[in-house]
């Protein structure tokens, strides 16, 4: 099985995803942020709530004849329909993460099929001394973006150099504390374009992004993932129906918005980034 991204909005081929059939509400983290959070939006989520917006969001990749990997349940193991995290393709390269979280280290078990339809010389395994988590990877071509948050450290920004080589710009981000993950609060759409939550990134790192045109996100649409929506091809992104005032942003870039209601599944902690892991791309 081919594997092959070298940007985060060429045409997708095939994605990884995983069944939210797992969860459960009796695990999740509260506190005063979250409390407030769920009884303004109709409460704690519960499983059929989040499979039914998950069925939604698969098929529409379906329709746009996007072959969906399926990832096996794993028992016991936490935040299995975020697949983002768990591993990441950079060129013809898979890297299979290294979770900082132990629970939720067993859920690319459930990845083994797949796995094993790799070419068995293209799989990197991240060493379990550094931490490195899909969601704090962002391709742009031969410019690879590094989060450095609560889940993937500095250590991390040598080790993909020490893989990649001259060819490749490895460019770390730092986060400000609590953000879990880059694209929390940053999203590449197209060359050129970005969603951004400013306030998400330590100053140095934000005048790093001075290149790209950016439609900045508030506050609130931050606390919702309006930064993690999903780019299917050059034209065409999903983003949670939710965030009306981003789609009218998009659409004045010519741009196709497919809106899907994603608000259950993010009260979990991920969107619709999260929850895809994209291992072929077609060139543009």
């Amino acid at each position: 099985m081919k594997v092959n991204i070298n940007d985060e909005y060429s045409k997708l081929k095939t994605v990884v995803v995983s069944s939210a059939a797992y969860f459960n509400p009796s695990n999740l983290a509260i506190n005063n942020e979250t409390i407030k959070y769920y009884a303004e939006n109709g409460g704690v989520p519960t499983k059929e709530a989040i499979l039914e917006e998950q069925k939604l969001f698969w098929d529409e990749l379906q329709k746009k004849d996007i072959n969906l990997l399926v990832a096996e349940q794993v028992k016991g193991a936490k935040g299995q329909m975020f697949t983002r995290d768990l591993a990441f393709v950079i060129g013809d390269k898979f890297f299979i993460s290294s979770m900082k979280k132990e629970n939720r280290r067993l859920a690319i078990n459930g990845w083994n099929d797949i796995i094993n339809q790799i070419d068995q010389n293209k799989i990197i395994k991240v060493p379990s001394n550094v931490y490195l988590e899909g969601g704090d990877i962002i391709v742009n071509n031969k410019i690879i973006y590094v989060g450095i948050s609560e889940r993937t450290t500095m250590d991390a920004v040598e080790f993909l150099r020490s893989i990649l080589g001259e060819e490749y710009s490895i460019i770390p981000l730092k986060l400000k504390p609590k953000f879990l993950h880059l694209d929390v609060v940053f999203t590449i759409i197209n060359p050129n374009l970005a969603l951004i939550y400013k306030d998400g990134l330590e100053s140095d790192s934000y005048k790093i992004l001075d290149k790209y045109t950016k439609i900045e996100v508030t506050q609130q649409e931050q606390f919702e993932l309006a930064t993690n929506v999903f780019v299917i091809d050059p034209q065409t992104i999903i983003i949670n129906a939710i965030h009306k005032r981003i789609e009218e942003k998009l659409k004045k870039y010519n741009l196709n918005v497919i809106p899907i209601d994603l608000t259950q599944t993010a009260k979990d902690g991920g969107a619709f980034r999260c929850t895809t892991c994209p291992i072929e791309r077609k060139e543009i």
